[in-house]
């Protein structure tokens, strides 16, 4: 069987027809548009259409972007102000601790003369010589806005001084603790009220040699310690009679004898000026005195070079 002819499609030939009837007997206005033509515009303005939301879109997402960025440049900008306001702040800080460190420096220095460690013209410790203070010529120069690097590595020089000021100072405390045990060890004071019988050295016409000094006063006078220190001897010992001794450390040694009664141990920790014993004529005595002695690694030295 013979294949059947295809249908030829014919043209759309369809039309619209628009007409405009006036109110009163004017002429009748028709139009006759093609379905073709209108399906050419509704195309048309299918992709203007499609071209239209797209630019909206895109505009408003522009828009949404641009005001994102208007925020963030906003944000940015007080943080920028907040962190000026900081650094210059740091700076001021920075500043006061450079004045602080200077004074420490100073005040290192100028105890350092009074224990005499050290003379205000020596190069100090943080390897520079240090400029006399009050000094009010050679200052000036351009006011510069500080800027973070500049007072980030102005903060490690002030931290590499703090630490090497922390250091000398620490040097500084065990020195005024050391001057200080020696000044509580050294016996500075009278041990007692009196009047003084004898003295230290050769006595009675050269025949006797006396290692310390006699002070006389009633029996039961207070008795004092020179110096604070520990007691090692509280009894009777022999000639000396009633005797307290006391250890100073630094070989330094007191001894008060004759005593009528010691009101110290053995062992116990006195303080300058306190009272250990009262005053008598026991051992080898003519009458009612203190024979006091200052030994130094034991050898006898004259209490007069210490008070």
């Amino acid at each position: 069987m013979p294949p059947l002819p295809e249908k030829t499609k014919k043209p759309d030939r369809r039309q619209f027809t628009l007409m405009l009837v006036p109110h009163q007997g004017d002429r009748v206005y028709r139009r006759h548009v093609p379905i073709k033509t209108l399906k050419i515009m509704a195309s048309v303005g299918g992709i203007i259409g499609s071209l239209l939301l797209a630019g909206f879109v895109h505009y408003q997402v522009t828009l949404q972007r641009a005001s994102s960025e208007i925020d963030e440049l906003a944000t940015l900008r007080r943080v920028n102000t907040h962190q000026a306001v900081q650094i210059d702040l740091l700076a001021q800080n920075t500043s006061a601790l450079q004045s602080d460190m200077i004074r420490l420096n100073q005040l290192d220095a100028e105890l350092r003369r009074l224990i005499a460690q050290e003379d205000s013209s020596v190069t100090s410790r943080s390897g520079v010589t240090r400029p006399p203070a009050g000094s009010s010529k050679g200052e000036g120069g351009p006011v510069v806005k500080p800027n973070p690097v500049e007072l980030n590595s102005l903060a490690q020089d002030l931290t590499v001084t703090a630490k090497s000021r922390l250091q000398s100072l620490q040097s500084l405390r065990e020195i005024l603790i050391e001057r200080n045990a020696r000044l509580a060890a050294a016996p500075s004071i009278w041990p007692a009220n009196g009047t003084v019988t004898s003295r230290f050295g050769w006595r009675w016409g050269g025949s006797d040699w006396h290692p310390g000094i006699d002070i006389a006063a009633d029996t039961g006078t207070p008795i004092y310690a020179a110096a604070e220190g520990l007691v090692t001897v509280s009894s009777w010992q022999g000639g000396y009679g009633k005797q307290v001794q006391i250890e100073h450390g630094y070989g330094v040694a007191t001894i008060y004898a004759h005593n009528s009664e010691n009101v110290v141990s053995v062992g116990q920790k006195v303080i300058k000026g306190q009272l250990v014993a009262y005053m008598g004529s026991t051992g080898f005595s003519t009458g009612p005195h203190v024979h006091y002695e200052v030994r130094v690694n034991g050898n006898a030295v004259d209490p007069a070079k210490f008070l």
